[in-house]
C-alpha cells in the first residue's frame, strides 16, 4: 500500500473553477477560496484525499478570454459614438480624450 492517493478519474478541473486561486506561496502554489485551502496539487485532489468524495463545490468560470470583433465591425473614423478602434467614446469630444 502507498502513502500518495491516486488523482480521482472525473475530479472537477480547478482551473475552470470560480473558487480557483494562485497562491503566493512556493510550497503550496494552488488555492480554493471556497475550501480556503492551499496545496500542491489542485485543491480538487486534496479534497478527494479528505472525504473520499469529488469536489462538491466547483462553479464553472466564464470564459476569460476576450472577443476580438470581426473587422468590419470596427469603425476608425470616430463616427456614430466611436473612438479609434472601434471602441465608444460614450460621445466625448475629440475621439474620447479627456482635455
Amino acid at each position: 500500500m502507498t502513502d500518495s492517493i491516486e488523482p480521482p478519474a472525473k475530479a472537477p478541473d480547478c482551473l475552470t473553477c470560480v473558487h480557483f486561486r494562485v497562491s503566493w506561496d512556493p510550497d503550496f502554489p494552488r488555492a480554493c477560496a471556497f475550501f480556503e485551502i492551499k496545496a500542491k496539487t489542485l485543491p480538487s485532489f486534496e479534497v478527494f484525499a479528505a472525504t473520499g468524495k469529488h469536489c462538491p463545490c466547483h462553479e464553472r468560470r466564464l470564459s476569460h478570454r476576450r472577443q476580438v470583433p470581426d473587422s468590419a465591425d470596427i469603425q476608425v473614423d470616430g463616427s456614430g459614438g466611436k473612438g479609434a478602434g472601434g471602441i465608444d467614446d460614450g460621445g466625448l469630444p475629440d475621439g474620447g480624450i479627456l482635455v
